[in-house]
């Protein structure tokens, strides 16, 4: 897949959510972070800081505090209560089979324009390493559940309270028998206008 053009990688990459069973290398994580750290940003540093869940202990612990999340954010009371203990298990057994999950953090700023910045910079590094990974058919979840929002699980895994978690990467290589989704989107003529359009609506 390296021959492709950016254009086509951009456009064929899909969430992958199928979990498999072969192994993710921290060479190849690595060398994929050093590839996402090409991404723009305004700051004097890079705003991005990751930390990984690789081996069976920090899945393990990482996993508990998740649930332990759930539980404390009362996340499970959107769920059907009569299958509840299935949604749980189903859940925990998701969270213990995904091989490799980074998570991504920016730094937490007062000016709403430095944060501003800083988010967007990371969204652009983690969007940067789904583009690095799809190309050597490693597939990426960003997942933005509730949980990073609660600063009790921030501290259990290891985040500062100076940052913010933008995203879980839950990694696993796409597995080829696993039929992909098709990307379905608008038409640019749907979102893109010239000024003029923009006024004139504003006018009438």
């Amino acid at each position: 897949m390296f021959s492709v053009s950016i254009e086509q990688v951009i456009k064929e990459r899909r969430t992958i959510r199928t979990i498999s069973k072969q192994p993710v290398s921290i060479e190849d994580i690595k060398a994929l972070l050093e590839v996402a750290s090409y991404a723009p940003f305004h700051s004097k540093e890079e705003p991005w800081a990751v930390i990984m869940i690789m081996s069976p202990e920090e899945r393990s612990l990482f996993v508990e505090k998740i649930m332990d999340s759930y539980e404390r954010m009362n996340i499970w009371a959107r769920y059907d209560q009569e299958h509840l203990a299935a949604s749980k298990k189903r859940t925990e057994d998701y969270y213990l089979s995904v091989p490799v999950t980074l998570i991504v953090t920016a730094p937490i700023h007062e000016k709403k324009k430095a944060n501003f910045e800083a988010v967007g910079a990371v969204s652009a590094f983690i969007q940067n390493f789904q583009l690095a990974a799809w190309s050597r058919n490693i597939g990426v979840t960003w997942r933005t559940v509730p949980i990073i929002f609660d600063d009790v699980f921030k501290q259990e895994v290891g985040v500062g309270s100076d940052r913010q978690i933008i995203g879980l990467l839950d990694i696993s290589m796409i597995d080829e028998a696993v039929k992909l989704p098709r990307a379905k989107r608008k038409t640019v003529d749907q979102w893109a206008f010239h000024l003029s359009e923009k006024l004139s609506e504003n006018k009438e």
